[in-house]
Order: structure tokens, then sequence, then C-alpha cells
């Protein structure tokens, strides 16, 4: 997602709560930077806080799907 699209998306999003579903690559006319966006909400993310967040969201799901199964 382009850095200024990023910012716009951000600001329209304030303070609403987000799970932040998915990401992209940041990127600043034309070269990609080291940062992640959420694609919802527009805030952005290191490598590994992405990487957090990912797995956290992988474990709620196993541990729902471990809840539905019992």
């Amino acid at each position: 997602m382009e850095y200024y699209k990023a910012q716009e998306l951000k600001k329209e999003w304030g303070d609403k709560p987000c799970n932040h579903p998915g990401f992209e690559k940041v990127y600043y006319t034309g070269a990609f930077l080291i940062n992640y966006v959420c694609t919802t909400c527009g805030a952005d993310f290191t490598i590994s806080q992405k990487l957090e967040i990912e797995e956290a969201g992988k474990s709620g799901v196993s541990q729902k799907m471990n809840k539905q199964q019992k």
C-alpha cells in the first residue's frame, strides 16, 4: 500500500478498534519500506509485530476450533 494512502486510511479509521485481519507492505515512491500496514485501519507495524499478530490470530482460531470440537 502506498504510504500516503495508508496515512489517509489511518486518519479515516480514527480510534476505532481493529483486529488487523490483513497486512500489506508499505511503499513510498516505488520503494518498499520495512513496515507493514493493516489494510483495514492503516496502523503500521514492524515485521516482528506483524508476525506476533498473525500467530496470535492462528492460536485464537485453533482455540475456538478445539472448544467447538469438545
